[in-house]
């Protein structure tokens, strides 16, 4: 099963050491949101608070990579192709809200996302003649240790 080490719980979450455990933290949650939800579907207050926290988490997809870059200085792995590519498909994206008339929560997110793709190509372009970059290595920055103990953070 998963053993959590004291204090770790946040980084540890995400490193599932078997299947079996991945799955069934997998069916309790979808069970037990599946019934909250059955339960408060005809509520239209909950119904808009899943769509804005779909919309929000969409919205910030990119942070942690945004994050991790400007703590290593580095966006090895990363192009400007691949993240101009992000900026298109948002821009197409926020530009068929506008077209259609979508709400103002859509708006909202497209542009906080933009940003987060703006910031990204920034980093990309900065840290580039630093030695970051995909151009500047084929290694990936990050390999798995299975025995490796969870990293500390100055936010845990």
């Amino acid at each position: 099963m998963f053993v959590i080490a004291e204090g770790h719980i946040r980084s540890a979450f995400w490193a599932w050491h078997d299947l079996q455990s991945f799955l069934l933290a997998l069916v309790i949650f979808t069970a037990f949101w599946g019934i909250v939800t059955a339960i408060l579907t005809p509520y239209a207050w909950y119904v808009e608070l899943i769509g804005m926290v779909s919309l929000l988490t969409e919205a910030t997809l990119g942070m942690p990579q945004l994050i991790r870059n400007c703590k290593r200085k580095s966006t090895q792995g990363m192009s400007i192709p691949m993240v101009l590519a992000w900026l298109i498909g948002d821009l197409a994206k926020t530009g068929y809200f506008v077209a259609t008339g979508s709400p103002l929560q859509f708006w909202v997110c497209a542009i906080i996302q933009i940003s987060i793709d703006i910031f990204i190509l920034g980093q990309v372009i900065v840290f580039r003649g630093r030695g970051g970059g995909a151009e500047s290595s084929n290694a990936l920055p990050h390999t798995f240790d299975e025995n490796a103990t969870p990293p500390h953070h100055e936010c845990d």
